[in-house]
């Protein structure tokens, strides 16, 4: 196995590979402070199909910070279904938020109830 590709990589060169776990990861999957690939987990996660992290992109994004394409969950989200403290989208469940059909402390638009119907009869 050639220095820096492969599964684990220790040193300050980015790991590189289909599962490539390093502080900067590039993969199908990747595992690090900075991960960027199709499946990432990291503090700063640049994912196209699922990204958790701090800071997250991806068409499905959990994080403290997400910004998806199709959903996303976490403290500050952007996306099209988003759930969270403070969030931006169509279809909203949040204690602050803003968009199309938004669930939030300040209001219950019955489109955004009947959106996320299925979570809240999970938890009653």
């Amino acid at each position: 196995m050639r220095p820096g590709w492969g599964c684990l990589f220790i040193t300050g060169l980015p790991a590189k590979g289909v599962i490539a776990v390093g502080r900067r990861a590039y993969g199908v999957i990747a595992c690090g402070q900075i991960a960027c690939g199709l499946i990432t987990f990291g503090q700063l996660s640049l994912g196209v199909l699922f990204g958790i992290g701090q800071a997250t992109t991806g068409l499905v994004a959990i994080g403290q910070l997400g910004i998806s394409a199709f959903f996303g969950l976490g403290q500050i989200v952007i996306g099209h279904m988003a759930i969270g403290q403070v969030a931006y989208g169509r279809y909203v469940l949040a204690q602050l938020g803003w968009g199309d059909h938004v669930w939030d402390t300040r209001n219950a638009d019955p489109a955004a109830v009947q959106c996320f119907e299925w979570l809240t009869s999970l938890f009653m």
